[in-house]
């Protein structure tokens, strides 16, 4: 094993330079050179691309090595350290999306900011277009466009322009919402909390409707600008004769529609991604008449809008995790005393939206059972059925045979007919029927005689009768809610066998006991 402990010694040795000897980073945006903190990033950017290089080669020398190697116990403890260097590996491309992310946010919220300052109308709402030759940095305030398109159409154009901080506040906060799903998504698809992951889906949900209503808000102001503002300037173009400038715009136009097109099933938001291909365009259009009318002031504000404008790229990946859904499995299991009583009762079943489930049914009543009656069978669960019977259920199985096994368990424990069910994606079955949905087969009935109004024991009198008529027949206990007890005595085949002793124990007992039907 010495060429292994070499090249990790070379790891190590390669990894220690890269974070000692770093190359000087330079923020890739000009303005965030004084940012401590995206400056840092930048760096730990750096070391974490030269630690994966270093970590990649390794790998390869040691696969080399695993090809060449002859000696199984050797080949063995090769293919556990390349498994190891791969998680290691793993782990430092997940720092590296989580670091890029940071730095992104910094640089999005960097340009955004700038970006509203000289995007903002200078001249208030209402403010007549400068006269004579005085020319203001906001290209549609001048005097040209004032004089040369309707008075409706240029009503139109100022509008358009006094929208334009709009779409920038909806697009910073929808990359706000964006930033926590993408956290979030995250959370959710690593958690193995079943609450925090269903609360985390919830909020993820809700960001997704937040967004949805954003991106329908941003196409809506947008395309108002972007329809009025193109408008006028084709008119402008056109009146000057500039029909060559004209067909570049109008290729522009097309390559962007067919660019968003392409994109259109993998990014989060078809709007905010064409956004600013579409906002370069107009930005175009306004640089072209500034240079034409010799509005130097108005050309300098949209080259500096255009600057920022060319670093803004929204190929957001869609946010859209798969729903997980937490099948609870158990095997069947018996307790005494049994885990249920009446501070646990036995819980009402979930029905899984997504899935397959087994479970074996125990039996459908008209009305809910005392625990007594499972034998301390555990996990068991009950639903109300359509038909308005309590069907209890046992165990939770991944698959068939587990659940053959489980029924085999119920049978030898003296269950008279358990019966497999099984549930996928919601949908009740019954294995080897078809149609989908359906009852629970044909059931058998027996019948059990219940006892009320006993304390922690049963009378000496009733005793005596059960012991008479009913020998070799289980007698059990339960609790009520109200701490009272309820006798059961069972089961019995035909239901004149429990009448016969249900009017014996009364004889004796006032009334007490009366007798339950129970399909199995």
């Amino acid at each position: 094993m010495y060429r292994l402990s070499q090249l990790f010694v070379t790891l190590f040795a390669v990894a220690l330079s890269t974070g000692l000897q770093g190359q000087q980073v330079t923020a890739r945006v000009a303005g965030l050179e004084s940012n401590a903190k995206y400056m840092s990033l930048l760096e730990q950017e750096q070391r974490l691309h030269r630690t994966e290089d270093s970590v990649v080669q390794v790998i390869n020398d040691t696969r080399k090595l695993f090809t060449a190697e002859t000696t199984d116990s050797e080949k063995e403890q090769l293919g556990t350290k390349i498994l190891q260097l791969e998680k290691e590996l793993f782990e430092i491309r997940n720092q590296q999306g989580v670091t890029a992310n940071e730095i992104g946010a910094i640089e999005q919220d960097f340009i955004l900011k700038n970006l509203n300052g000289t995007a903002e109308n200078p001249a208030a709402a209402g403010t007549p277009a400068p006269a004579g030759g005085k020319q203001t940095p906001n290209l549609v305030y001048n005097v040209y466009f004032k004089e040369n398109l309707s008075e409706q159409d240029y009503k139109a154009l100022r509008h358009a322009q006094e929208l334009e901080p709009l779409p920038l506040k909806l697009l910073g906060t929808y990359l706000e919402n964006y930033r926590k799903a993408d956290s979030l998504a995250t959370l959710y698809d690593t958690t193995a909390n079943k609450t925090l992951a269903e609360e985390t889906y919830a909020q993820l949900e809700s960001i997704g409707s937040l967004n949805r209503a954003l991106s329908d808000s941003l196409s809506h102001v947008w395309n108002y600008i972007y329809d009025n503002k193109t408008y006028a300037y084709n008119y402008l173009l056109d009146k000057m004769g500039k029909n060559e400038m004209l067909d570049k715009f109008g290729t522009q136009f097309r390559n962007n529609r067919q660019q968003i097109a392409a994109m259109q099933d993998s990014v989060a938001s078809e709007t905010v991604y064409g956004y600013p291909l579409n906002k370069r365009l107009l930005l175009g259009y306004e640089e072209a008449l500034a240079g034409i009318l010799g509005y130097t002031a108005a050309r300098d504000s949209v080259n500096k809008q255009a600057e920022i404008f060319g670093k803004l790229h929204y190929d957001l990946p869609k946010i859209a995790p798969k729903e997980r859904i937490f099948i609870e499995y158990a095997d069947i299991e018996r307790a005494s005393p049994s885990k249920y009583n009446a501070s646990n009762p036995i819980p009402e079943m979930e029905v899984y939206r997504q899935g397959t489930v087994y479970r074996i049914q125990l039996g459908a009543f008209t009305q809910k059972q005392a625990v007594s009656l499972f034998k301390g069978v555990y996990p068991l669960c009950y639903e109300k059925s359509e038909d308005g019977k309590f069907r209890y259920f046992a165990g939770a199985f991944r698959d068939a045979a587990a659940a053959d096994a489980g029924l085999a368990k119920l049978k030898s424990m003296g269950f008279r007919k358990p019966e497999i069910v099984v549930w996928r994606d919601g949908r009740f079955e019954i294995p080897g029927e078809t149609g989908g949905e359906g009852t629970a087969g044909e059931l058998s009935t027996l019948y059990r005689v219940e006892i009320a109004g006993q304390g922690e024991t049963i009378s000496e009198a009733i005793k005596e009768v059960t012991d008479s008529q009913a020998a070799g027949k289980e007698l059990s206990r339960a609790t009520n809610n109200d701490g009272s007890y309820l006798y059961s005595i069972g089961n019995f085949d035909s239901k004149e066998a429990a009448d016969s002793l249900c009017r014996a124990i009364n004889a004796v007992s006032q009334g007490s006991a009366t007798v339950l039907a129970l399909d199995y």
